[in-house]
């Protein structure tokens, strides 16, 4: 039996949602409708579609679907809820349906999500602590800059374009130009692509993280070619210059960097490294007080850096209490009465 803790994950009504969604963007048939309430029959499938579709307020889509709901779904934000299961399901939808359902919801989703999109007309972009911020570039590259981090453009010539990431991480989807490299330094190394997706993290002690996501990219050091990755092959450089590669599948690769949708994906990582994970997305501090919890693994969709949302989920599935201490860190304890799940 597996001793990770998992939240309900109903996968299969999650992805037929997510295909409704995009079905409807395009507007539904009298046969699609009434195959839509057939399918809508189900409890399960009800609120997966609910919840999915109430977070696209601003959607057209809405209009082709009100039909189904009982009332129409509300046109502003919803009220932040005590936690459920079900509160992920757009990140659920888009981790786990995107093959299924086409990419037109997650680049709609890009085009609609509050993040900061802007025409580079900086050199140097930041962002603080719990924020995302999508840049596109003069070239026609697309950087998506994560939560306390800080991308420099160095210069985009007529021969090359180079980038820094100084501090956090990013990930870079490049124009196309044979021309013209596209270089990003990081940590001492360079990762250089023509056309491709990337991702660049830096890691504690001065660490590398790699994530291709699309094409082919080569890692270059002082020293001289580290070595060349593929889509969904990632290197791990620790700070002594030893590394590591290996290779995700798709839902791995979706959840890595579900940030880029507002939310953070756990399976199995123990409770230490999913709580130092998420204090990347918030001034929060956490520490664990008992020993025992430090190892326990879970599995879950957190809205990054929604420490109250933590808190509850961590007190009702796995009887983990927490409370703030007089210098105002979480303190992360076993509930009262029978022991946390372990």
């Amino acid at each position: 039996m597996s001793n990770v803790t998992e939240f309900p994950d109903p996968v299969r009504a999650r992805e037929q949602a997510a295909d409704w969604i995009s079905r409807a963007s395009r507007g539904l048939s009298a046969e699609e409708r009434a195959e839509l309430n057939r399918w809508r029959a189900s409890p399960g499938n009800a609120r997966a579609l609910e919840q999915l579709s109430t977070m696209w307020s601003q959607m057209d889509v809405l209009r082709e679907l009100a039909h189904v709901f009982p009332e129409p779904p509300r046109q502003q934000p919803v009220a932040r809820p005590r936690w459920q299961a079900w509160r992920p399901a757009l990140a659920a939808a888009l981790v786990l349906a995107t093959v299924a359902a086409g990419f037109a919801l997650q680049r709609h989703l890009a085009s609609t999500r509050p993040l900061v999109a802007a025409r580079a007309a900086s050199s140097e972009f930041t962002t603080a602590v719990g924020e995302q911020r999508n840049v596109s570039l003069p070239d026609g590259s697309m950087l998506a800059i994560n939560t306390a981090s800080q991308v420099q453009v160095v210069s985009l010539g007529t021969d090359s374009r180079e980038l820094r990431l100084v501090r956090g991480e990013a990930h870079f989807t490049v124009a196309h130009d044979a021309s013209r490299p596209f270089r990003v330094n990081a940590a001492g190394h360079v990762v250089q692509a023509l056309g491709t997706a990337f991702d660049v993290r830096l890691l504690p002690g001065g660490g590398l993280e790699v994530i291709v996501t699309d094409g082919h990219v080569k890692l270059l050091s002082g020293n001289g070619a580290v070595g060349d990755l593929l889509k969904s092959q990632y290197m791990r450089i620790a700070g002594d210059g030893s590394s590591k590669v290996g290779r995700l599948d798709d839902e791995a690769v979706a959840s890595r960097l579900a940030w880029r949708n507002g939310m953070l994906v756990f399976d199995g990582e123990t409770l230490a490294d999913a709580l130092a994970e998420f204090s990347r997305y918030t001034s929060e501090r956490f520490v664990i007080t008992d020993p025992r919890l430090q190892g326990l693994r879970i599995g879950g969709y957190f809205a990054a850096g929604d420490a109250t949302a933590l808190r509850e989920a961590l007190r009702a599935n796995f009887r983990i209490d927490s409370r703030r201490g007089a210098d105002g860190v979480i303190q992360i304890g076993p509930a009262p009465g029978p022991a946390a799940a372990r």
